[in-house]
Order: structure tokens, then C-alpha cells, then sequence
């Protein structure tokens, strides 16, 4: 399996009272994976739009393994999981770059509907192409 890291800085206004990141910010780094693996397949939200789809959420998982705090830098890992159905399903690692060190990690599914909000249930023509470029470089 293939990952894409990016890396961050986690920044003063994203800790809590404790020094410790906020949960909330793990799922915003998720999406900076994902957006940062999305972009080498022309497949970021707006494409994904240009070509008569959406992609909301519908499921999303994070186990916290250990803190990062302010002015840690943290090495988001992203990967996609073949689907069996329209479905995009992304794998996350948030590591401390240091030491790479999991700090969490994470799970997201998003399924596919037109743009009229009706489901599919096969992904083809050029989104479907473009899925199965993603999908064939991280497997």
C-alpha cells in the first residue's frame, strides 16, 4: 500500500487549555491528506463537481494514540482502499515527524451521488478512470 505524506505544523491556536491538540484538528488534517492525494489525480472537489458528482462524507473513524502539541511537526499519511461500491474510502496516519511516533489514526468513507443527489452504484466514464488511477497507485 502506498501512502502520500504531508506535512503540517501543529500551530498555538489548535491546542487546548492542556497543551494538547484539539480533536477536532485531527479531522481537518485528515482532509489535508486527502485534499493533497485528491490533487495528483485531478480528482479535488471541485473537479469531482466539473464532472456531474459529489462526495460528501458518511462515515468517518479516528483513534488517538498520542498528543501532539504546539509547534510539533506531524506527517499526515493518506491512502484509499479499492472500493467495491461508489464509494471512496481514505486511510489516515498522523505521526510526529520526529520520531514517527502514530499519534492517530483514522478512516473516512465517502459515497457517490450525482450533483441531483442520486446515488450510483458503478463508477465509470472519466470519474471512474480517474478513481481507478488513485485507487491503482496506492495499491
Amino acid at each position: 500500500m502506498r501512502w502520500v505524506e504531508t506535512e503540517e505544523t501543529v500551530r498555538f491556536n489548535e491546542v487546548d487549555e492542556w497543551g494538547m491538540a484539539w480533536y477536532g484538528h485531527y479531522m481537518a488534517w485528515f482532509e489535508a491528506g486527502r485534499i493533497s492525494l485528491l490533487r495528483l489525480f485531478d480528482l479535488l472537489p471541485r473537479q469531482i463537481v466539473d464532472l456531474g458528482y459529489i462526495a460528501p462524507v458518511v462515515s468517518l473513524k479516528c483513534d488517538f494514540k498520542n498528543p501532539a502539541t504546539s509547534g510539533d511537526r506531524i506527517i499526515i499519511r493518506t491512502t484509499v482502499v479499492k472500493p467495491e461500491i461508489a464509494a471512496l474510502i481514505f486511510k489516515f496516519e498522523i505521526l510526529l515527524k520526529e520520531n514517527r511516533i502514530l499519534l492517530a489514526g483514522g478512516e473516512t468513507t465517502q459515497v457517490l451521488l450525482t450533483t441531483n443527489r442520486k446515488m450510483i452504484y458503478r463508477i465509470s466514464g472519466e470519474l471512474g478512470r480517474r478513481i481507478n488511477n488513485l485507487v491503482d497507485y496506492c495499491l
